[in-house]
């Protein structure tokens, strides 16, 4: 039997059309049939704007109460989204359990969602009230129809860009990835089961299109954006950019590369256990994952040997999810080449992972899948020409006093995020994603401007402009 995947209107769970519909085959072998647009479901779309008339608190309280289920584990909709991981995008039970958990992390968290909103804008307060900010009074508005063309490599991606728009009360209408149609409709189901006729809930829309058939129903649905948040890969970066109106921001969350930079720990176990962590989450499919390796000092092979055993550590506490026939074969591909090139190939049982001990300036395939160079380095100069402005997000290093001396040059090379090994997924709360504080790209700010009699440090008369135009005292203003 395959799985019917509805999808969600103003958080109302729409009937499945089986003549409205577009049949996919997963890699996992399964198949599953996900709703299209119709005529119909375009209007109700777009019937009217749902405004999100909450206080920040209101909506925090909501998004923990939704936490505390996915938080439990007998929760149903928790347990069906980690057998769908399972069953139909191959997560290795350890992997989809994960996952949820990080679902319910992000939504209990009620401590980090302010500080979120603080960091980004300024002041947990500015979305509610009118606050002094110079010589103005300045709130920030929602900025009314997010859009969020989701990727299906990091399910918590979407997790993260939705609850964005939900802080900052904008309406939300989400495109799943053909690769991932589960994480966006859990976690809108989920908001229907703690309360079906809450503001936020009746804010979201969760559907799905191709990207290369028929773009007439869904052009009408991006010319309804105020803002589009794209994630993925180049190509769907560029129709993010095609397709979305001219008055609305286009916030790209595009294809990037990240690396670790050991210099010679003291304490090699855990240097390498923060490196294996590094490239072993979300089998490097994340931005954020390690692919590179540059080993600053004299003792490799001792760190290449504890490099090994974290690596089998991680084969078992968080398998690989399944891999079909192109990933093996890839995967295959890179040994073969490595040996071919006469570079130092070790790899895991069955594909657990794969280490290529190579010079900095040689270039092989990357098949992911927990594959990794590794390149001995003599000081900092010789990685910095493979840290690269609007390729090169995170850098992870080890130890933490290393990253001390270098952040001011990783940071001009174009390093968007210097953390410690093993921390890469971890973003913390006032750090920016991708060179950008993105709540700022949801709101509008308005300001209210003070009066004319209202005097400011720099003009401490009246501002009387007619008055001074006819005696000509401009230059009063003149501090």
């Amino acid at each position: 039997m395959i799985k019917c995947i509805p999808m969600i209107i103003k958080g109302v769970v729409q009937d499945f059309d089986n003549n409205a519909c577009k049949e996919i085959n997963l890699d996992s072998g399964n198949k599953i049939k996900l709703s299209l647009l119709t005529e119909d479901s375009v209007l109700r779309s777009l019937n009217s704007k749902e405004k999100v008339d909450l206080n920040l608190n209101q909506i925090v309280n909501f998004l923990y109460t939704v936490g505390q289920r996915w938080k439990n584990e007998e929760y149903n909709r928790r347990r069906t989204y980690i057998r769908e991981l399972k069953k139909y995008l191959g997560y290795s039970d350890e992997m989809a359990r994960l996952e949820a958990n990080w679902i319910a992390m992000l939504l209990c968290s009620k401590s980090a969602l302010y500080d979120i909103v603080n960091y980004d804008l300024g002041s947990i307060h500015v979305l509610d009230e009118w606050l002094p900010r110079g010589d103005c009074y300045v709130k920030a508005q929602a900025k009314g129809v997010s859009i969020h063309l989701l990727a299906g490599n990091v399910p918590l991606s979407g997790v993260t860009s939705i609850l964005r728009a939900i802080l900052t009360k904008n309406e939300c209408i989400i495109k799943t990835s053909s690769s991932d149609p589960f994480t966006a409709t859990a976690l809108a189901s989920s908001f229907i089961d703690v309360n079906a006729e809450h503001p936020i809930t009746k804010s979201m829309s969760v559907m799905y299109w191709p990207h290369n058939e028929d773009m007439t129903l869904p052009q009408r649905i991006m010319n309804h954006a105020d803002i589009v948040i794209a994630w993925g890969g180049e190509e769907a970066i560029k129709w993010a950019a095609k397709h979305s109106p001219p008055h609305a921001d286009v916030l790209k969350f595009g294809p990037k590369k990240s690396l670790s930079i050991i210099e010679e720990p003291e304490d090699m176990e855990e240097a390498a256990m923060g490196v294996a962590h590094d490239i072993c989450f979300y089998d490097q499919q994340a931005c954020f994952s390690t692919q590179d390796v540059y080993y600053i000092g004299e003792h490799l092979p001792l760190f290449l040997s504890e490099l090994e055993k974290q690596l089998d550590r991680y084969a078992k506490i968080l398998p690989k999810g399944l891999k079909n026939f192109d990933e093996k074969a890839a995967f295959s591909l890179t040994e073969r080449e490595g040996i071919f090139a006469g570079y130092d190939v070790k790899k895991g049982d069955n594909q657990a992972w794969l280490m290529i001990i190579s010079p900095t300036n040689s270039s092989g395939n990357q098949p992911l899948s927990r594959s990794v160079y590794i390149h001995q380095v003599s000081d900092i100069n010789e990685v910095l020409p493979f840290v690269n402005k609007n390729s090169t997000q995170t850098v992870s290093i080890y130890p933490w006093e290393a990253s001390l001396k270098y952040r001011d040059k990783l940071a001009m090379s174009g390093a968007e995020r210097i953390v410690e090994s093993g921390m890469n997924n971890i973003f913390r709360v006032g750090g920016a994603h991708d060179s950008l504080s993105p709540l700022q790209y949801l709101v509008r700010f308005t300001s209210h401007e003070r009066p004319f009699h209202y005097t400011t440090k720099d003009v401490a008369v009246e501002i009387e402009q007619t008055r001074y135009l006819e005696e000509d005292k401009f230059l009063v203003f003149v501090p």
